[in-house]
């Protein structure tokens, strides 16, 4: 009986060195960079996979402010890049695609009492305009912030690239993606915006077999000032980053839990394994 107890506690010791060892539950390094991927936030209480109700995601910034995380814009990861130093602990960045109106009336509020920053990637061709790209979650309902709603918000949220007009760069020449970011580029000189240079691939869509033509992609962004690039990939990010155009967010979904949420943050992803 004692050498059957004394393996159990055994294996379950390794159990948590190995889970710690995969995941860095107890001792949370400083190179870790978790990014997580919103779109829009609902007040009436309406969910779908890029909807989220008001009340789940204040429930979620209450469980990043109770444990300590510190939200970054881009901008000051990259600074921290540039001058080598390591990231504050439990460094999160919140991410919104789209530029949704509701980024201004519902989550710039939530960061002010929050004292939280988010990045909000930005499509810069529908400015003050309806979503028209369509697909199962999007409504020509959903509008998108102004010129004057974006500026508004610039003290909580940094701007940044969702292409002209919400298109796939995995269907794109590399020429198109050139024309794409010139009139990304246009639109920012016209407006006067202040936009960081960073870009969301929407549909985390981009040349994702590598070789030759992934690099001529790569260089298209470089050429374009494009410093760092956002996929999906629900991993969470080592810092520095192994490529700057490669960069994973965590995918949070209108209808996770709470649970699934905690997961998602500690882990990259809602399974163990």
């Amino acid at each position: 009986m004692i050498y059957f107890l004394s393996t159990f506690v055994l294996l379950l010791i390794a159990f948590f060195v190995f889970l710690n060892f995969q995941f860095k539950l107890l001792f949370e390094p400083s190179n870790k960079l978790r990014i997580l991927e919103y779109h829009s936030i609902s007040v009436n209480g309406f969910e779908d996979q890029i909807t989220i109700s008001k009340e789940r995601i204040i429930e979620q910034f209450e469980y990043l402010k109770a444990n300590n995380y510190t939200t970054l814009w881009l901008s000051e990861v990259d600074e921290f890049k540039v001058k080598k130093l390591p990231l504050p602990p439990k460094s999160v960045v919140l991410t919104f695609d789209d530029g949704f109106a509701d980024n201004h009336t519902e989550l710039y509020p939530l960061l002010v009492k929050y004292n939280f920053k988010a990045v909000c990637f930005v499509v810069l061709g529908r400015i003050g305009q309806q979503a028209d790209w369509g697909g199962k979650f999007v409504s020509e309902n959903m509008m998108m912030m102004n010129k004057q709603q974006l500026n508004a918000i610039g003290s909580r949220i940094e701007l940044g690239y969702h292409t002209f007009k919400h298109d796939n760069y995995a269907s794109f020449s590399l020429e198109e993606i050139e024309k794409d970011l010139q009139l990304c580029q246009e639109v920012i000189k016209k407006e006067q915006l202040s936009i960081f240079p960073a870009l969301a691939y929407t549909y985390g869509g981009y040349h994702r077999k590598k070789g030759i033509r992934q690099d001529k992609f790569f260089q298209v962004l470089e050429k374009y000032g494009i410093k760092y690039a956002l996929r999906i990939g629900n991993r969470i990010n080592i810092f520095p980053f192994k490529n700057n155009y490669l960069i994973q967010r965590i995918d949070i979904r209108g209808k996770d839990s709470i649970m699934d949420f905690k997961k998602k943050v500690i882990l990259g992803r809602k399974k163990i394994f």
